[in-house]
């Protein structure tokens, strides 16, 4: 039986341990109160080593990003290289229609055909969509997040990439200079990548945060 715990268990082993503080708080003795702080730490250090995220939502922000004002950008789809051994990341695709947008994974794409298992159409493949495209206010660049993580089963990171022009991608391009050439490339091509980890997300919602809030946060910081 494998010891990894998906989100959902997670979040329900940070409640186990804070009803155990919460029901005993000033009840408890010196070695109690040790127990009960390494219970907390093993339960970190578990989430820093097994929580790998098997799916990736990858947002690329245009120009003109904004805390208030509409800005467009893309959203692409990912089955996570970390969940395949070290292997790349491979392109999910949505079914095309509207009320469906069913995930598509790599190993349905057999020949022209396919069929989405969610609303059980047949499909041209040219037909799929990859990326997601939209120009929106960052509280509905938040909620179409949330609703893609929830869609992938609450078991993504996810990326950020930024326009050339803002602020975050000069930020990361001149820390790069300071290292040399290959950083340089490599920052070119993150484009000011920012990562909210699957790990982190369950730190930060098992201590009691909204996942659209966090998510908010995430992308206006």
């Amino acid at each position: 039986m494998s010891d990894f715990h998906g989100p959902e268990q997670s979040e329900k082993l940070y409640d186990a341990l804070e009803k155990d503080q919460q029901f005993e708080v000033g009840e408890l003795s010196e070695d109690e109160s040790i127990a009960v702080r390494e219970r907390m730490a093993a339960l970190d250090r578990f989430f820093q080593k097994r929580v790998v995220a098997r799916y990736k939502i990858e947002v690329q922000f245009g120009k003109g990003r904004s805390t208030w004002k509409p800005f467009a950008g893309a959203i692409s789809l990912f089955l996570s290289g970390s969940m395949l051994h070290g292997g790349g990341d491979e392109k999910l695709y949505l079914c095309p229609r509207e009320d469906c947008r069913g995930i598509i994974f790599p190993n349905e794409r057999l020949g022209a055909q396919v069929m989405c298992r969610s609303c059980e159409m047949m499909w041209n493949e040219n037909d799929l969509v990859g990326e997601l495209l939209f120009k929106l206010v960052p509280r509905d660049w938040a909620t179409v997040i949330h609703k893609l993580f929830v869609k992938l089963d609450h078991n993504a990171d996810i990326y950020l990439k930024y326009h050339q022009t803002d602020i975050r991608y000069k930020a990361a391009m001149e820390v790069a200079k300071k290292r040399g050439g290959e950083e340089i490339a490599k920052a070119r091509k993150n484009r000011g990548l920012h990562i909210y980890p699957l790990k982190n997300i369950i730190r930060d919602t098992g201590a009691g945060a909204q996942l659209y809030d966090r998510f908010f946060a995430f992308i206006t910081n």
